[in-house]
């Protein structure tokens, strides 16, 4: 048997979790890229909990369901961090002082660093997830048209 997959935009955005995922992962990327256009080293995830807590809240699923949501929310909302590696990568590949050794343990480490980041937005969207749950769960939901659950 066969699994084929429609990789087509029109059917990822059909889907419920990818389409919350990219509602809060949108929602968060300008305020994780302002604050690195701010400080020039320092990506703020707060905007990443907030879109999390909003996919938390209108995703109705699983446990399993909303941390895979959580999950896209969170890679969407730390794309900044690759911008922060490449310009980390720029002045570590121009630096001509230091021995080529000790740029390559530089760059693997800002490699490691970078995927840390990415581990840690994904973490931070989940938890913002588990409190826009329970707060559906307590609160109740607001229906939007363009869910339908």
């Amino acid at each position: 048997m066969t699994v084929t997959r429609n990789l087509s935009l029109r059917a990822l955005f059909e889907d419920d979790a990818w389409r919350i995922a990219v509602i809060g992962g949108c929602l968060a990327l300008p305020f994780t890229t302002a604050t690195y256009v701010q400080t020039g080293d320092n990506i703020g995830l707060e905007a990443v909990f907030y879109g999390g807590l909003l996919a938390g809240y209108l995703y109705e699923s699983g446990p399993t369901d909303r941390s895979r949501v959580a999950t896209r929310v969170g890679l969407i909302g730390a794309l900044p961090m690759l911008w922060l590696c490449f310009d980390t990568m720029v002045i570590i590949g121009t630096e001509t002082a230091s021995p080529l050794p000790f740029l390559a343990v530089a760059a693997i480490f800002m490699v490691l660093f970078t995927a840390l980041g990415f581990w840690l937005s994904v973490v931070v969207a989940m938890l913002g997830a588990w409190v826009g749950d329970w707060i559906r769960g307590t609160v109740g939901r607001i229906r939007l048209p363009m869910i339908s659950h």
